[in-house]
């Protein structure tokens, strides 16, 4: 018998008799395995005959997706998913914050939007009676009038220690510093459980609502503040969401924000601002508040790796970009030696080189000035201005002040529903 004739003999022989617990475990393994794979193909089999199942597969769980799997999301299903639940998946990312509950806030939010139906039509005659007064859009008439329910119905305010500092800055004309250690003042969890919010959060619930509605806002940058942006195509409505406890409600035109908030022209004409934001870049938003909060608590490293996701959403934002530059400069702080290509100091060297104003001498080649003080010193100084600079372009602007009607005498239903 040849070698290859004993080896396959020796293949083909048992290794010894099977037993009856042989064969029970030989059983058991296999019912085991058939149970636990039998859901997989349950669910494979009718995802392939309903693509409907499989769609709702690769989405995940609403209310339990985190960022990454929201940002992966296509375009048209990210659009449907709820506001709330973005900024919950985004607010449970920072330690401490894990277990927020997203279906408890969601209820929340449903409830104030059934209180906003059954309200409506009980204020609507106002609209019927000076429809001029509204634009002679229903639709205008219709987003003022939940700026008002959440005001007077639900008891939506501004966080009172940011209300007060806005107030001394008015007062002093100077700029109030604001730090925002609190992540509940820039992500909707502190609003819901609160009812005191900022211009980070107040617009989010206003287009929380009209989402759910089935209107179509989204937010929109105005500078480093946020208002609720109604687009149809057709006419375009800015509703400010921080100016409460007066009556009515505010509604600024694109050139109001552009001469009151100092709105760009530029980040107007670049998309950045004053323009109604697709889901992904609203997640971008609430990326970048994240990144905000551990900037001000001084988690320099993860404030970069937000700014940076949030540019990823959200090329276009201006405000994102500020906050990117910022957060990277003590970052390579630590990454760096100073006097070492990289750290922030030849950053700025190298901006003041290449944006330095060259001087054109007749009869010679255009030359850049020399510096007059000890170069270090300079460009500390310079980056030091910079820094100060970014923190106040970061700073939430107060609110605008409120318009005058263009038509005196509105009509006075049992509560006021001016447009202010």
């Amino acid at each position: 018998m040849s070698k290859k004739q004993g080896k396959a003999q020796l293949a083909e022989a048992p290794r010894g008799p099977i037993t009856w617990a042989k064969a029970l475990g030989y059983a058991a393994a296999f019912s085991l395995g058939a149970m636990s794979a039998a859901p997989a193909l349950l669910l494979f089999s009718q995802g392939s005959r309903n693509p409907a199942t499989l769609e709702r597969l690769q989405a995940g769980t609403p209310g339990r997706r985190t960022v990454a799997r929201l940002a992966a999301l296509p375009d048209a299903q990210l659009e449907q998913v709820d506001l709330v639940e973005m900024s919950i998946a985004v607010a449970r990312e920072i330690p401490g914050l894990e277990k927020l509950d997203y279906e408890r806030y969601r209820q929340i939010v449903d409830g104030w939007t059934a209180g906003f139906r059954r309200w409506l039509p009980t204020v609507e005659q106002a609209f019927q009676e000076r429809p001029e007064y509204f634009h002679s859009d229903i639709n205008f008439f219709r987003l003022g009038m939940l700026a008002q329910f959440l005001d007077e119905q639900v008891g939506i305010a501004y966080v009172e220690e940011q209300k007060q500092a806005q107030i001394e800055e008015r007062k002093t004309g100077k700029k109030a510093e604001a730090l925002y250690t609190e992540p509940g003042h820039l992500l909707l969890h502190g609003l819901i459980d609160s009812k005191r919010g900022t211009c980070g959060t107040m617009p989010t619930l206003h287009v929380a609502i009209g989402r759910r509605l089935g209107w179509p806002v989204g937010l929109a940058c105005a500078e480093s503040h946020y208002v609720c942006r109604y687009d149809d195509g057709k006419a375009a409505y800015n509703i400010e969401a921080t100016d409460t406890g007066r009556g009515g409600f505010a509604a600024g035109s694109d050139e109001d924000y552009v001469k009151k908030q100092g709105v760009s022209r530029k980040a107007i004409a670049l998309g950045s601002d004053l323009r109604k934001l697709t889901a992904r870049e609203m997640l971008g938003v609430f990326v970048q508040a994240r990144g905000r909060h551990f900037a001000d608590t001084g988690k320099f490293d993860r404030a970069a790796r937000d700014y940076a996701l949030a540019h990823t959403l959200f090329p276009k934002s201006r405000k994102v970009y500020v906050g990117l530059v910022g957060s990277l400069l003590p970052v390579g702080e630590k990454l760096f030696m100073r006097g070492e290509h990289g750290h922030p100091v030849s950053l700025a060297a190298y901006l003041t080189s290449r944006y330095q104003p060259r001087v054109v001498r007749s009869g010679g080649p255009a030359r850049r000035p020399a510096f007059r003080r000890d170069p270090i010193a300079e460009l500390d100084r310079i980056n030091a201005e910079n820094r100060a600079a970014m923190r106040r372009l970061m700073q939430p602007p107060v609110p605008p002040q409120a318009q005058q009607p263009s038509a005196p005498g509105a009509p006075q239903p049992p509560q006021p529903h001016r447009p202010r």
